[in-house]
């Protein structure tokens, strides 16, 4: 965490990446990795040509496989779902969108002639929409030449530190899909790249709080007679994913404005689930979480793993917590522990301590989950968001509408707004 915030890090990359170049009238260079069947590098390659036109930059581009092995526990799950939400995208931007996928002889095409052409922007989004239409005049078989070709470049993404494709490398840092441009936006301007004065484009996942009726704005959550009947958010976190403590903050946020009671679904980590995941995705998600956390202004400072022994400890007190009513207090201090305090959940001492700033006798939590095995719950909760189409955390739950990742809380708020 401190090499990620080092303003002597920072200074380095600027001069290594922008610095140098600029005084032997060198343009800086981002390399783009796409894959031809991922539909978030279908929505990225779009919006290419837009960036080029407003920043002194130059993409270069990289053909890879759709990701590195490991990324998820239910890779079918996660490509239905990654069409859904790349039309998501179309629609906030006014792109194109994705009407069907892809055939096996378009994709074994489209990856031969992406050898063949030049590797330009406009030729790149050429080959995207003929694979995706399935419009060529003729169809080539697998080649193991372009095979190879792909996994060169699927090596290349691994020994710079990512594992996933629509993914923009530049100065030392990634910039993950159209929903981390908003960072790569501010960074070419920081280093002065920008052409003109015009405000960032790529930042519409923002939550609005819109200005409630009068006849709300003066009741608080807790007053609200009919609160039973009320719809819920629901949020179905881990507490060992730094997108889940960041989301849960934004969820209660929305809980408050709104007047919508919020219910908390904790799950076991993918990891406790039997999925092996990578250093690099580890390592960016540390990254990815600490940068998003700073912009939305909330503390993340450092990490003291809670896999095994600390989720359980947790969650053998939070059932008793939400008998309490106090299991957002509960999990929150967790989170801080985990992410802001660097503190160990698998000591006794620690988890004693969160429940003594709650007022939780820690002896009776442990009685009444002897009677409420978090584990039943747990699995219960799983199997809630099985039922959704989706596998890990964090998610939402308003309704009818249903989002993975906290990047898609807007979602959820324009359906409690709408309600």
């Amino acid at each position: 965490m401190k090499l990620i915030r080092s303003d002597k890090r920072a200074w380095l990359l600027k001069l290594r990446y922008f610095t140098v170049p600029n005084w032997f009238r060198k343009t800086p260079v981002a390399e783009v990795y796409l894959a031809l069947n991922d539909p978030y590098s279908f929505m990225l390659i779009q919006v290419l040509p837009e960036l080029e036109q407003r920043f002194n930059i130059q993409f270069k581009l990289f053909l890879v496989y759709e990701s590195v092995p490991g990324v998820t526990i239910d890779p079918k799950l996660m490509r239905t779902w990654a069409i859904k939400d790349a039309n998501f995208i179309a629609e906030q931007y006014q792109l194109k969108k994705i009407t069907q996928q892809p055939t096996q002889e378009s994709l074994f095409t489209g990856q031969q002639m992406w050898q063949l052409r030049p590797k330009t922007l406009d030729n790149a989004w050429q080959l995207f929409q003929q694979t995706w239409l399935n419009e060529f005049d003729y169809y080539y078989h697998a080649s193991t030449p372009v095979i190879n070709y792909q996994i060169k470049n699927l090596m290349r993404l691994v020994k710079q530190g990512h594992y996933l494709p629509s993914s923009i490398f530049i100065a030392g840092q990634w910039f993950v899909g159209i929903d981390r441009l908003e960072h790569l936006e501010k960074r070419l301007a920081d280093f002065g790249l920008a052409k003109d004065d015009s405000i960032a484009v790529y930042q519409k996942n923002k939550l609005v709080f819109a200005e409630r009726p009068a006849k709300d704005s003066a009741a608080d959550i807790a007053d609200i007679a009919d609160i039973a009947d009320r719809p819920i958010l629901e949020a179905f976190i881990s507490l060992r994913s730094p997108y889940s403590y960041i989301g849960l903050l934004q969820a209660e946020k929305l809980s408050q404005h709104y007047h919508i009671p919020l219910k908390i679904k904790p799950l076991l980590p993918l990891v406790m689930r039997g999925l092996t995941i990578t250093e690099n995705k580890q390592r960016y998600a540390v990254f990815d979480a600490s940068r998003e956390a700073k912009k939305l202004n909330i503390p993340f400072t450092g990490i003291a793993d809670p896999l095994g022994q600390g989720i359980f400890n947790a969650f053998q007190i939070f059932s008793y917590a939400e008998q309490q009513n106090k299991e957002l207090a509960f999990i929150k201090s967790a989170f801080k522990a985990i992410y802001v305090d660097g503190l160990n959940l698998s000591h006794k001492s620690v988890i004693e301590s969160l429940c003594q700033q709650h007022e939780i006798n820690y002896l009776q939590a442990l009685e009444y989950n002897n009677e409420h095995d978090w584990q039943q719950w747990s699995d219960t909760n799983q199997s809630t968001l099985d039922g959704m189409g989706l596998w890990g955390a964090p998610c939402f739950r308003f309704q009818d509408v249903i989002c993975w990742g906290q990047d898609r809380l807007a979602q959820i708020e324009q359906a409690i707004i709408v309600s």
